[in-house]
């Protein structure tokens, strides 16, 4: 269920554009004072590691070593713009696209899913709101929220400068392993937003 504060949001859009999906708010145009603006700029998504949990924050570099890419190869990756990186057995990380996060803009507010949650995949677990506009975190797999990234709550603005490294969302311990059958490596994520 979306906050409070996103549902102020999307009420303020136009009515084409208060879809609960991402996908068909990157294909209209939003107006602010008269002037049409586009989303340009969409999720990213990053991870910190659990102080409790045998991953430590200081010996992660993040998804992408150097710089960040915009479809980093050994990450899966959906139509709604959220990627997933495996860890240690059936551990996923998931965050929000590069692609995402140019779309939205400047992110000012993640809402973080709820810690030991069990979630469904394709469901929403959270959102993601920006200068922009406002948009639904789903989640590729199902399973249990284990941990969320803090920091966040902080400075959501990480979603954007770093959404494979500290911009990550949220951590799964994944029931089926097999759910990430149905997602796209980086080629046909690339041919997908290529085609969007």
């Amino acid at each position: 269920m979306a906050s409070p504060k996103l549902a102020a949001v999307r009420s303020r859009l136009p009515a084409a554009a208060r879809s609960a999906r991402f996908v068909p708010l990157l294909r209209h145009r939003f107006y602010s004072n008269t002037t049409p603006k586009t989303i340009a700029s969409v999720f990213t998504a990053r991870r910190t590691v659990p102080s409790t949990s045998a991953f430590t924050v200081g010996s992660r570099r993040g998804y992408v070593n150097g710089q960040d890419e915009d479809t980093p190869e050994g990450l899966r990756y959906t139509e709604e713009h959220e990627w997933l990186a495996l860890e240690d057995g059936n551990f996923a990380v998931i965050g929000i696209t590069a692609y995402a996060s140019k779309a939205l803009g400047d992110v000012v507010y993640v809402e973080l899913p709820s810690v030991g949650a069990s979630i469904v995949a394709g469901e929403p677990i959270g959102a993601v709101e920006s200068v922009k506009s406002a948009s639904d975190i789903y989640s590729p797999v199902s399973g249990e929220i284990i941990e969320v990234n803090e920091q966040l709550d902080k400075k959501p603005g990480l979603v954007n400068a770093e959404p494979y490294r500290k911009g990550w969302i949220c951590k799964i311990l994944m029931k089926d392993t097999t759910e990430l059958e149905s997602m796209m490596d980086n080629n046909r994520y690339e041919t997908f937003i290529a085609s969007s």
